[in-house]
Formats: structure tokens, sequence, C-alpha cells
């Protein structure tokens, strides 16, 4: 499957993966200006939802371009997203990426997350080919460190002052996931 060429769309139990899009603007906005939320992401929250507008353009133009992809999080049983997980950093002639992820709080708790990137990581590794997947974390966001390892990750190195927000600079560790070691993800998740 060429990626570059549609969006893929994936289905879970629980979840629809599809692009984010205009009419998301207000779910973004709360995901996104959450400051708590944030606290590790990397980024400030959002003031505006103009901000949150030229949010969804930026996942939009990563696909367009190549460079990264980024789902929305739709829960099923509301029709309404709750965050959204992706891939960028990509080289694709090392064939490999980086994984991002955010939910709102909202929803936190009840193994949405788990299930999206366990989706992504299938569609990743088999519709495309990425041999790695990395993910930065700093090392005081233990639920995330535990999710990545949850999802069969192994834990690398530190990267010292890797990250800088504002004017302070943040150590992160790296985890990675090899194809040849993610079983676990030739499974159930479709895409449509």
């Amino acid at each position: 499957m060429n990626t570059y060429d549609h969006f893929p769309v994936i289905e879970t139990d629980r979840l629809r993966l599809r692009p984010v899009i205009e009419s998301d603007i207000k779910e973004i906005y709360a995901a996104f200006s959450d400051g708590d939320a944030l606290r590790y992401y990397g980024m400030a929250p959002l003031q505006t939802e103009e901000e949150a507008y030229e949010l969804i353009q930026a996942f939009e133009k990563g696909f367009t371009t190549g460079s990264s992809i980024r789902w929305g999080i739709i829960l099923k049983e509301q029709d309404k997203l709750i965050g959204t997980c992706g891939f960028h950093n990509w080289s694709k002639s090392d064939r490999r990426t980086e994984l991002g992820y955010e939910l709102n709080r909202a929803y936190w708790n009840n193994g949405f997350m788990i299930e999206a990137l366990r989706a992504i990581l299938h569609y990743g590794f088999n519709g495309m080919e990425f041999n790695r997947i990395a993910a930065v974390i700093r090392p005081e966001n233990k639920v995330s460190r535990a999710l990545v390892s949850k999802l069969g990750f192994h834990e690398e190195a530190l990267l010292q002052e890797h990250q800088r927000v504002g004017d302070h600079y943040y150590d992160m560790y790296i985890y990675s996931l090899l194809k040849k070691n993610a079983d676990l993800y030739e499974q159930e998740a479709n895409s449509l």
C-alpha cells in the first residue's frame, strides 16, 4: 500500500483513525490548549482556535509533503475526536520514524491510546514498511514511558538536553521498536 497516494483510515474495535479535518477545530483546541496535558509535549499550549486551525493545516501539510502523518483518534460511539497520533521525522531511505501522540484528558485511563497506537504501529511496519519506530520521551513522563514499554519498545539511551521549550532544555529518553521484534502488531487493525 502506498501511503503517499491516499490517507489511510484505520478501524479498531472502538476507534476510527482518520485525517484531522477543519471541523475538528474545537476538539483540537481542547486537547492542545490543556497545559497540564501538554506538560511533556514540547510545545506551548494553544491560546486560540486560530492556532488550532494552523495546527490542523500543519498536519495536512506534513502528509502532503511526505514528512509526517497524523491521525485523528475518533471515538466511534460518539463520532468525536479525542486525540491524535502519528509518525514524524521520517527517514524514507532508512525506513525509520518517530511516534507522537496525545489524548484529551477526559479520555485518559480507558485504553484508547494503546488501542490507537497498536493500530498505527501495525500500519507503520506493514503498510509504510518502516523498520524502526522510535519514541522520544522526557524522563519524568512515567505514564508515556510505561505505555511504550507495554507496546514492546525498549529504552536505548538518555539524550541530554535534547528538547528545547522556550529557554529551557530537557533530557529525553529514546525508545525503539524494530519490525523484527513487533510480532504482536500483525493482528486485527483494519485499514480501509
